[in-house]
């Protein structure tokens, strides 16, 4: 063997190794994205969950304030206006509540179909968030379901 051989050898090694550190160095930034996914859906989910709460709060009946027109003594009729108290839940506003609700529990499936695909692989590991934004959102719409069936269906 002759020093031209040697030196071959040994640029060949450092070549296979500069390209196993650069192929895991490519990999390690793709897990990182993709781990990323679920817990971005679930936070995505949380954040439509609050935007349905707060749709309902505004489509919900305003409250009877009869405690306060006593205590201060206000009285529609002082004012000659009619009253500006709704009896009646905002439908159109439910049944936007109601798709909000869908897509919410679609990006929640997402991400744990993501997330368990993810586990499967070396490292990979359950993200609380999923199972958290998984389990609110689930437990809201069955409640939702129960509260607006004779609306909805």
């Amino acid at each position: 063997m002759d020093l031209n051989d040697l030196d071959y050898d040994k640029l060949t090694e450092l070549l296979e190794q500069r390209d196993r550190e650069e192929a895991e160095e490519r990999r390690r930034k793709k897990k990182f994205k993709v781990d990323s996914v679920p817990t971005v859906m679930g936070f995505i989910a949380l954040c439509i969950m609050t935007a349905v709460w707060v749709m309902l709060e505004v489509a919900a009946p305003d409250r009877d304030m009869m405690f306060f027109r006593t205590f201060f003594d206000v009285h529609d009729q002082h004012f000659m206006v009619a009253p500006v108290f709704r009896d009646r839940w905002n439908y159109a506003l439910v049944y936007i509540a109601y798709i909000l609700q869908l897509i919410s529990l679609g990006a929640c499936a997402i991400a744990f179909v993501i997330n368990y695909t993810r586990v499967k692989t070396k490292g990979g590991k359950y993200k609380i968030t999923v199972f958290v934004a998984s389990g609110i959102t689930t437990i809201a719409f069955v409640l939702f379901i129960i509260r607006f069936w004779n609306v909805l269906f």
